[in-house]
């Protein structure tokens, strides 16, 4: 994975913690991965971007099948299918999340289908308090807004 040409955390944001809030079930890991690859992928991202700070990990989505058990990913198991219970469920967490870590802090979605709920919170998020948002498309509509977060769930190069 080549580094952004952007940098994703300028300043503090560098050094500030991380929330990244992934939903499975709309970016489902690649078969030729596992999620301690994913993982790794995602700190690389995160690396690439200039962050050096802490990170926490949230998953939400059908894990059954999955080697989830050996990662540092917080997991919240959802039945295929439940969308409304699972985004209820990020929601919940992100704005928990966001009075736990002090600003400024940084929240990322992994989610295809970002809902006026979501975009709501961002927004007072990011508004009101300092916090910077990024969104992470793993599918690539043109144009990609985080070219460099699109090989998260694939497998770009996860091989160091």
């Amino acid at each position: 994975m080549s580094p952004s040409p952007v940098n994703d955390f300028p300043g503090l944001y560098a050094t500030a913690e991380t929330g990244v809030f992934w939903d499975k079930e709309e970016c489902e890991i690649t078969d030729d991965l596992n999620a301690a690859q994913v993982l790794k992928n995602m700190r690389k991202a995160l690396l690439g971007g200039g962050h050096r700070g802490p990170v926490t990990f949230n998953a939400y989505g059908d894990i059954t099948g999955r080697d989830f058990e050996s990662t540092d990913i917080k997991l919240n198991h959802f039945p295929a299918g439940e969308k409304n219970a699972r985004h209820t469920k990020m929601l919940e967490d992100i704005v928990a999340w966001a009075a736990e870590h002090p600003e400024p802090s940084t929240l990322m979605l992994v989610m295809s289908d970002i809902s006026q709920d979501f975009l709501d919170v961002v927004d007072l998020l990011t508004t009101k308090k300092n916090y910077r948002f990024n969104e992470v498309l793993p599918h690539s509509p043109p144009p990609p807004p985080r070219p460099l977060m699109l090989t998260l769930l694939t497998n770009g190069d996860s091989s160091d």
